[in-house]
């Protein structure tokens, strides 16, 4: 008999436990103690089949042909651990390459984002303050916000709902 006991869990549960968002720690927690319940009801049957005194079996009862054959089929009876015949450790394994790959792609575009953001912070930083810009200093920092009477005039009272680009006209 092929017995195949896990000793120890190929699940860092700790690790995982640090990568589980707060929303989710409940559905964790079901998920830990489901999996603690199977390998505790795993661990609960012997490694090994138990052995039988045959010989006793014999002395007792009347047909030593009988417990001979029932001896021979239970030492012959061999549990092995499953195959896996689906290959499903190999799908897995390609799954998790794929994942990889889209993770370290997923990795590079979000250091694009937070360098840009950098960058847009030290442009913010270099923003002198409100009481202290100008008009044309605004229009040098916001080109795309700044006001431009020449190309594209406004009129009173200014607000982007009085203007002749809009459709509607807010009443006040």
């Amino acid at each position: 008999m092929t017995a195949k006991r896990v000793a120890k869990s190929a699940v860092e549960w700790a690790a995982f436990f640090e990568r589980v968002p707060p929303n989710q720690r409940d559905a964790y927690r079901a998920f830990k103690s489901k999996s603690d319940l199977f390998v505790a009801k795993v661990h609960r049957f012997p490694e090994s089949l138990p052995q039988i005194d045959f010989a006793s079996y014999t002395s007792k009862l009347n047909n030593p042909a009988m417990i001979a054959e029932f001896e021979k089929s239970y030492k012959a009876l061999a549990i092995s651990y499953p195959k896996d015949k689906a290959n499903v450790k190999a799908q897995i394994e390609a799954q998790e390459k794929e994942a990889s790959v889209a993770t370290q792609k997923q990795i590079t575009e979000v250091r694009k984002i937070i360098g840009d953001a950098k960058l847009m912070l030290d442009k913010i930083d270099s923003v002198p303050a409100p009481n202290i810009m100008t008009n044309e200093m605004y229009a040098d920092y916001f080109p795309d916000q700044a006001r431009n009477p020449w190309d594209k005039p406004t009129f009173w009272p200014h607000t982007k709902s009085y203007q002749p680009e809009n459709d509607h006209h807010a009443i006040h």
